[in-house]
C-alpha cells in the first residue's frame, strides 16, 4: 500500500527537524522505502518568534525540498505546524502560517510537555483559526495528556469540525506506555482522523516509519481502516475535501453480545 505522510519536518535546518541537506536525502530514501508517496513539509511555526521574512524562508526551503524528492518520484507539499501559544491569535490575524498547500486545513499544536490547557488556551485557538476560515488539524493529540487521555474532550473536538492526527512513533510506543495507550484507545473508539509521522531524523526512532505501523497494525485492524487514516483521509485534506470517520473497534465482548 501507499502512503501520504502529512506531518513531517524533512525540510533542513529551519527547526529541531532534519538537521542537514544530506540527512534530508536520507530521510527521504527512508520514505521512498516505507511507500510513502507524498509528503506534506511541516516545518515549526512558532508566534512571536517567526515574522514574515522567516515564513518566506521556510517556503524556500520547501522548494529546495521538493527538487531533492523529485529524486525519489516522492510529491512534497507545502505546510507548517503552527504552535499555539499566548502570541498565535496575533500571528493568525497576520496570516503568519502556512496552511496545507493552498486549502483550508492549518496543522497545529500546543506544547506537548505539558497537560493539554483549559478552553481559553486550546479551544479558543481552535476558534480564532475557524474564525479565519481554516479547520484546524490538530496534531499529536495523543501525547497532551499524561496521565489518561480526556476522549469526551477529544469527541468535543471533532464535533467542532477538526482533524485529529495521531503519530506513528506514538504507536510504536516510542514516546512511551502513556502515550501509547492514548493513541490507541483513540484508534479504538474511532476518535482518529489520520496517521502521520512526525520525522524529524533519518536515523533512531523518529523516522519515516509508516509501513512498519501499517505492517503492526495491520495485525488487529482492517486493511480499509487503515488506509482510511493513511491514505484516503490525508488525499482528502490535500484536495480540500472532508474526511471521514472510522468505526469504533469492536471488542470480543461486544462480538460475543452481537451473537446472542
Amino acid at each position: 500500500m501507499q502512503f501520504i505522510d502529512i506531518h513531517g519536518h524533512y525540510a533542513w535546518n529551519i527547526d529541531d527537524g532534519i538537521p542537514s541537506k544530506d540527512d534530508a536525502y536520507h530521510a527521504l530514501s527512508i520514505a521512498k522505502s516505507n511507500n510513502i508517496q507524498a509528503i506534506v513539509a511541516t516545518p515549526h511555526i512558532v508566534p512571536g518568534s517567526h515574522n514574515l521574512e522567516d515564513i518566506k524562508t521556510i517556503q524556500l526551503r520547501i522548494n529546495e525540498l521538493k527538487e531533492l524528492a523529485s529524486e525519489f518520484q516522492i510529491q512534497v507539499y507545502e505546510g507548517c505546524e503552527l504552535f499555539l501559544n499566548h502570541d498565535c491569535i496575533q500571528s493568525i490575524h497576520d496570516n503568519l502560517f502556512i496552511p496545507l498547500e493552498n486549502t483550508h486545513y492549518l496543522l497545529v499544536e500546543f506544547d506537548v510537555r505539558k497537560e493539554l490547557g483549559d478552553e481559553h488556551e486550546v479551544e479558543d485557538y481552535l476558534y480564532e483559526i475557524e474564525m479565519k476560515g481554516y479547520i484546524p488539524i490538530i496534531a499529536h493529540v495523543e501525547r497532551y495528556f499524561k496521565d489518561e487521555i480526556d476522549l469526551d474532550r477529544i469527541r468535543d473536538f471533532i464535533d467542532s469540525g477538526y482533524i485529529i492526527q495521531v503519530n506513528s512513533s506514538s504507536l510504536l510506543g516510542i514516546h512511551g506506555k502513556t502515550v501509547k495507550n492514548n493513541a490507541y484507545r483513540l484508534l479504538n473508539e474511532g476518535l482518529v482522523h489520520v496517521i502521520a509521522s512526525d520525522t524529524h531524523r533519518c536515523e533512531g526512532k523518529r523516522i519515516p516509519n509508516l509501513q512498519l505501523t501499517f505492517d503492526t497494525l495491520s495485525k488487529d485492524y482492517s486493511y480499509q481502516t487503515l488506509k482510511t487514516l493513511m491514505f484516503d483521509n490525508p488525499e482528502s485534506l490535500l484536495n480540500n475535501k472532508e474526511v471521514v470517520n472510522i468505526e469504533a473497534k469492536k471488542s470480543f465482548f461486544r462480538k460475543l453480545l452481537k451473537r446472542r
